[in-house]
């Protein structure tokens, strides 16, 4: 079986969205930036530019946080409330 990244989009614990695609076709880095950009759909203008500022910086959101996920699965996945995305690296149970 060929390795994916399958990509994940939740509202609370709601399912919204789910595509897979080839491991190999995004490095690791390039899928952080990816999750990064799916968060920022569900955020206004005043909030992605807070999201934005150094890390440092007083009352900055972490609507852009990214972690690795571990334990059973290994990938990484958005911080934040309500909307959140993951992107798991897995088994592609359809080849």
């Amino acid at each position: 079986m060929a390795q994916i990244w399958k990509i994940t989009g939740y509202d609370g614990d709601r399912l919204l969205y789910e595509q897979k695609i080839p491991l190999g076709t995004m490095s690791e880095p390039k899928m952080t930036t990816l999750l990064q950009r799916l968060a920022a759909r569900h955020l206004d203008f005043d909030e992605v530019i807070d999201s934005s500022l150094r890390k440092s910086a007083e009352g900055r959101p972490n609507h852009f946080e990214v972690r690795e996920i571990s334990g059973r699965k290994r990938g990484l996945e958005t911080l934040g409330t309500g909307h959140h995305y993951t992107a798991t690296i897995e088994e592609d149970e359809d080849t």
